[in-house]
Formats: structure tokens, sequence, C-alpha cells
């Protein structure tokens, strides 16, 4: 599937949002960190249907959402709300590092009926590299308004580039005891598919030059596409995720080709890796419930 830029007409909670991250970063002046608990709410949310049939068209998966609305597109209708939120803690949020997700299903989301989303900010921590984020965003109808929880771990960092350089010591990961099931080529048009359909289109997934100012080897998937690209993966071998604990550990770099292993820890409970070409990396890592 080619990305489709005009998707972005759908798209101005999340561009605007993306624009204030941006001049954050040239406007941004250190004030103290206002450590509190935060909470917002929207109410009657709908998504619109091109975005909805173009996000399930790009993991080729609009049989199986042709009623429903794919639980991990959740940032479209949460992160508008959740960097309001975080404007008023005084952090950088130009520098927020997404490290992972927890995701819990209750039940499916029905797209032909409006729904509600409770965002919380409910723990923070000034550590001395970064400040660590924790939060809990709630999706669904009024009748049942818990149907999607979603638990963020985010970073911000207090020196970007510091930190995407340092060594990192690795090893070959031993795969002999963990199941193969997918390998995935992670393009170029896999970045603009998410970025357009989600409205996540900051400039690190879609520039190489600008990610290399932030200290990378150049662009790279965003890891909420990487997040729903493994969904997919798990579940179309037949299994029905309740539950997905998920860490992002090292980025994938457009044109990369990495692969999805699991291995059964006991009865409906399973780990899960994303490991790089060489086995050398492991770029996600978690655990799934079904």
């Amino acid at each position: 599937m080619h990305a489709n830029i005009s998707l972005l007409k759908h798209q101005s909670a999340m561009l605007e949002t993306i624009a204030k991250i941006i001049l954050n970063a040239f406007t941004f002046s250190r004030k103290k960190l206002i450590e509190k608990h935060l909470s917002s709410e929207v109410k009657d949310i709908s998504v619109h249907p091109e975005i909805l049939n173009a996000y399930h068209q790009w993991f080729e998966k609009s049989d199986k959402y042709s009623d429903t609305i794919a639980p991990h597109l959740f940032p479209l209708w949460t992160y508008p709300k959740l960097f309001k939120l975080g404007r008023s803690l005084n952090l950088p949020l130009h520098k927020v590092l997404n490290q992972g997700c927890k995701l819990t299903i209750n039940s499916k989301l029905d797209r032909s009926v409006p729904f509600n989303s409770k965002i919380d900010i409910y723990d923070i921590k000034n550590m001395e590299q970064k400040y660590r984020i924790n939060q809990r965003l709630t999706t669904g109808p009024s009748s049942n308004p818990e149907a999607i929880v979603a638990e963020i771990y985010a970073v911000i960092l207090k020196n970007p580039k510091k930190y995407l350089k340092a060594k990192k010591a690795s090893q070959k990961i031993d795969v002999s005891k963990l199941r193969h099931i997918e390998s995935l080529s992670i393009t170029k048009d896999d970045a603009k598919s998410y970025a357009y359909t989600s409205g996540d289109v900051n400039p690190i997934h879609l520039n190489k030059n600008i990610a290399k100012l932030m200290g990378l080897k150049g662009s790279i998937m965003h890891g909420f596409g990487l997040f729903a690209l493994l969904f997919e993966s798990i579940e179309s071998h037949h299994f029905e995720i309740k539950e997905i604990d998920i860490r992002f550990l090292k980025p994938v770099y457009l044109g990369c080709q990495v692969h999805v292993y699991i291995r059964e820890l006991k009865e409906n409970k399973y780990q899960v890796r994303i490991l790089s070409d060489d086995h050398m990396s492991v770029h996600l890592s978690g655990e799934f419930k079904v």
C-alpha cells in the first residue's frame, strides 16, 4: 500500500500537536518541574472513515476490522490531549521518547459508535539523565469506558544525543528456544503510511537529515507503528490478544528487516521479541496474554 498524504486533511488535532512540539524545541526555557497528577477527558470521539480504512489497509486487515477499530490506533485520539496536559508540567516535550506500552483489550471498539477517552498522567520522576512519566489512557463508549486501556512508558531525555550515542554492549541472541513467526521489512512507505493515518508526522520518521540532528543514523520507524505491526503479526497466527506489554528498546531504521519471535511461558501467556536481521539487537521485547 502506498502512503496517502491527503489523509492529513483529517488530522488537524495531531498536526497542531506536532507543530507545537517542534516549536517547543526552539522556545522552551527550563522552569521548575511541576509534579502532580493530571487528568482530562474527551467525549463523543468519532474517527473519520477514510483514516480507519487507510490504517486497516496498511497492514492488510480491512476484513478483520470491517466493523471495529484496531485497538492500537489509540494514539490518534489521545495524544493531542496528552500533550496539552504535559505542557502544564514545564517539561521539554520535544525530547520525549516512548519506551513502551501495556495495552489491555477488554472489548472491541465498534467503529459506528462514538466513544470517550480519559487521559491521566499519574507518575513523574525527575532522574539524573531523564524524566520518567507514566500515563494511563482509557477508551470506550459510555456503556464500557475501559474497553481499551493503554499504559504508556515514556521518558524525556535531558541530553538526547548523549543518550542515543551511548555504546550499548550486545551479543548474538540465542533463538534456539524461540519460535520464529514472521519477518518484517520496514520501509519508507511504512513510516509514511503510519504517519499519515496516525497524524504523527514527527520529522525523525520522515526526514533522515533531521533524524541525524537528533543523534540518530537516519530515519526510524515509529515505535507505535512497530507496535501495531507486531500486534497484527501475532494475531495473524491464530492468537487473540487480551493484553500485551511491550518495551521499545532500540529504534528500527527504515530499510531494515526484523524478525518476530515468540516463546510460550505458560498457558495463554507468551514472550515476544523483535530481533534485528543479525540477531545482535532486540528492538522490542515483552509479553502477551491470549
